[in-house]
């Protein structure tokens, strides 16, 4: 797979503000803890867990969680979310409306990256599951330990 720098994760991230986030601790065997994108700077993320705002650090030497969003992929978009998106006035905005929508997108990064044209799910920076399934799949583990 193609190494994305964190730079390049936050201009992916930049483009679904307000979609929920499942983030995975590497530090310790927590839960995975959802919340919601709020933000971004430099070289973190803002993330809303339980009304709490908390930046996420992100850094190309070292991990200290894995953040990935909650996407839908494009098998499951209806018919009527399509004849919206195809009914908008520039067709430059469906692309943006899908990710409003929370669609997994094939990204942009820059002219001639190797990851232009992949899917957010592809770089390993989306995750197809519901919340709900998250955290039953969480119960279950804890139920087999």
């Amino acid at each position: 797979m193609n190494k994305i720098t964190t730079a390049e994760q936050l201009i992916i991230f930049s483009r679904y503000l307000g979609q929920q986030v499942v983030i995975r601790s590497l530090l310790n065997e927590d839960n995975d803890v959802i919340g919601t994108l709020k933000g971004i700077r430099q070289n973190a993320l803002l993330v809303d867990i339980d009304e709490v705002n908390r930046w996420i650090p992100l850094n190309d030497n070292f991990n200290i969680c894995e953040v990935r969003l909650l996407l839908k992929p494009l098998k499951k978009l209806t018919t009527s979310v399509i004849n919206t998106a195809n009914s908008l006035p520039v067709q430059a905005f469906i692309t943006p409306y899908y990710q409003q929508l929370g669609f997994d997108m094939p990204v942009f990064i820059s002219p001639g990256h190797s990851c232009n044209c992949k899917y957010v799910h592809e770089l390993d920076l989306a995750d197809y599951r519901t919340p709900d399934e998250i955290l039953n799949s969480q119960h279950q583990v804890v139920m087999v330990r």
